[in-house]
């Protein structure tokens, strides 16, 4: 087996490990528009450093002629961008797939009754959630 170099925020692992939550409304397409709900995947990382979080989720539901659906996405945000009392927050610009999706029986599965489109999204995370406390 071969080792693969890890070098993603591989400059943060000193720093305390966080995630974000971000809401947004995405564009519209077809005529209708999905909230985007995510908490990112967390890292370790400070205020000042370069490290980046994953996300990925799938929208809130939507109607489109009457056929609820939802998409799935993934992202990736943009550098820590410190806030000026401590803290800091990532921007993110991303857009769902293409494939609108129904719940079905535990399970989902694609809508063939609607287009396939996109809704992008962008906007700023929320400040650090989940840091380890200091006893």
């Amino acid at each position: 087996m071969t080792a693969v170099p890890i070098t993603k925020n591989i400059e943060c692992i000193e720093a305390p490990s966080h995630a974000h939550y971000a809401l947004v409304r995405s564009s519209a397409a077809l005529g209708h528009w999905h909230w985007i709900g995510f908490f990112t995947y967390p890292v370790n990382g400070g205020d000042t450093d370069s490290h980046i979080h994953d996300f990925q989720g799938v929208s809130r539901v939507a109607d489109y002629q009457g056929i609820s659906h939802f998409h799935r996405f993934t992202g990736e945000t943009g550098q820590a961008i410190p806030l000026s009392g401590g803290g800091h927050y990532h921007m993110f610009d991303a857009a769902t797939d293409n494939e609108p999706f129904q719940f079905k029986g535990g399970a989902y599965k694609t809508v063939l009754s609607i287009p396939r489109h996109i809704h992008a999204f962008t906007g700023a995370t929320g400040s650090g959630l989940g840091y380890d406390i200091a006893f």
